[in-house]
């Protein structure tokens, strides 16, 4: 059992709007220009706790979450916000060298293994706007 500290309310219009959770700097800056230029407006959050907060003040149409490998809030942020917030799209980003467990390969979320391959961001972005 575990608890958050979260300020759940009603979001406003997202519009086209994108989160990226990330605790690597250079990974975040790299996906949010990318997106950018898109012609997203992308908001940055260091992990998934962070993000939640995010996701019911801005609602995104999209969220990038990180999965860490010796830490599981990324996996519950992405649980939550799936749940509280069903109008955001959830993307998980974990590490190449994790292990393959298939915990979230068989779930809900796609999976992109960072470093994010940008064409297959892009593919797995117009995949979920259809």
């Amino acid at each position: 059992m575990f608890s958050i500290d979260a300020d759940i309310h009603a979001p406003d219009t997202g519009g086209r709007r994108a989160l990226v959770a990330d605790d690597d700097p250079a990974q975040r800056d790299a996906l949010t220009r990318h997106l950018t230029q898109r012609g997203y407006r992308v908001s940055q959050a260091r992990d998934g706790m962070d993000a939640l907060t995010i996701i019911g003040t801005e609602a995104p149409r999209f969220a990038l979450l990180q999965r860490a490998p010796n830490d599981d809030s990324g996996e519950r942020a992405a649980a939550l916000a799936a749940m509280l917030y069903p109008h955001t799209q959830i993307i998980v980003t974990a590490n190449a060298d994790a292990p393959n467990d298939g915990a979230l390969e068989d779930g809900p979320f796609p999976v992109l293994r960072r470093p994010i391959n940008l064409d297959q961001l892009d593919r797995c972005l117009d995949a979920l706007a259809v």
